[in-house]
C-alpha cells in the first residue's frame, strides 16, 4: 500500500512501478541490470533511460528530484529524456513505450485501489 501523503514512499512506489513495467518490456533483463546497467549492455542502459523518462514525463517528478534521489547527474537525466524522445519518433518504439507506460500506471492504480479496499 502507498501512503500518498509521504513523498518518499510515493516516489519509491512510482520508481518501483517504472522498473517493474520496464522489466516486463525487456524480459531478458534482470531488474538489477536495469537499475545498474553493466558496461556495454546498451539494452539495459536504454531500459534505465526509459525508467527515468517515465518518472519525469509520465509521473511528473521534477528532474531535480530524480537527479537527487537516483544519484545521477543532471546531464545523465537530460540525456535519457532526449534519447527516449528521439526513439519515440519511431512508431514501433512509441507503441512499445506506451505499453510500458500504461503498465506502470496500472501498477500504481492497483496499489492505490488495494489501499481503498483495506480501508
Amino acid at each position: 500500500m502507498i501512503n500518498t501523503f509521504d513523498q518518499k514512499a510515493l516516489y519509491e512506489a512510482h520508481l518501483h512501478a517504472c522498473f517493474a513495467a520496464t522489466r516486463e518490456g525487456f524480459p531478458h533483463l534482470a531488474i538489477r541490470d536495469i537499475v545498474d546497467p553493466p558496461h556495454q549492455w546498451f539494452d539495459a542502459a536504454l531500459a534505465r533511460q526509459i525508467v527515468m523518462h517515465l518518472m519525469v514525463r509520465e509521473f511528473k517528478w521534477p528532474k531535480r528530484r530524480v537527479v537527487e534521489v537516483e544519484d545521477r547527474s543532471r546531464e545523465a537525466i537530460n540525456r535519457a529524456l532526449r534519447t527516449i524522445e528521439r526513439r519515440k519518433e519511431s512508431p514501433r518504439f512509441a507503441a512499445h513505450y506506451a505499453t510500458i507506460a500504461r503498465r506502470a500506471h496500472s501498477l500504481i492504480l492497483f496499489q492505490t485501489e488495494q489501499e481503498k479496499d483495506v480501508a
